[in-house]
């Protein structure tokens, strides 16, 4: 009996935490485009932010690069402000290469979550891809909603300001990660901050030349 308590109690709960955030969400007809776009644009030559990687309690702080090397082909290098090389990634359609990472962040699941973070940031991997368009019962934000087996990502809109304001990354309908991108200018975010909700990871960009 009291397993079975535990059990109703569990499911419940679950449920409700389901139910709470992405439950509410509604199908929506609306006039906005089928598919995101990315705040990166089609065609770019590069953007420089100052940045900060806070990863369980220790600080990297320093400039991260990102340039377009053709399309769909982007380079991303994070180096200290004296420039030193932390790391450097290359994202070209669907594949990825890592051309150099200093031993701290050269460990494997480290590695390979920063490293979807930046792919989520970039959506440069979209085209073709198919998205579901959801409102929130306010009216607030359209989101589009793109799934990939067990993971799921939530792109909302501001209906006010038409701005892509925060992306969530979720496994089965729980937040793993959260995208918050603020302060917009010339249609681009000035700064932008990656919080994960499983592990002590926080990235933080501000914009200082594109």
């Amino acid at each position: 009996m009291r397993n079975l308590l535990l059990s109703s109690f569990i499911a419940i709960f679950l449920t409700s935490c389901t139910l709470g955030h992405y439950g509410r969400l509604k199908k929506t007809d609306n006039d906005l485009p089928s598919s995101p776009a990315s705040i990166f644009g089609d065609n770019f030559n590069s953007f420089l932010f100052k940045t900060n990687i806070t990863v369980y309690g220790k600080d990297f702080s320093g400039l991260l690069v990102t340039k377009q090397m053709s399309p769909e082909d982007y380079r991303v290098i994070f180096t200290t402000e004296l420039g030193m090389k932390l790391f450097d990634f290359e994202f070209k359609d669907t594949s990825f290469t890592l051309h150099y990472c200093v031993p701290q962040f050269n460990k494997p699941k480290l590695l390979k979550t920063i490293q979807e973070d930046i792919r989520i940031l970039l959506m440069n991997d979209l085209k073709g891809k198919s998205f579901q368009k959801l409102a929130d019962p306010k009216g607030s934000y359209t989101i589009y909603r793109k799934e990939e087996g067990s993971f799921s990502d939530y792109y909302f809109i501001e209906t006010a300001t038409k701005q892509l304001v925060k992306i969530e990354h979720s496994k089965k309908q729980l937040k793993k990660v959260i995208f918050a991108l603020s302060n917009y200018q010339n249609n681009f975010p000035n700064n932008v901050m990656i919080k994960h909700y499983n592990i002590k990871l926080k990235i933080e960009l501000n914009l200082l030349k594109k």
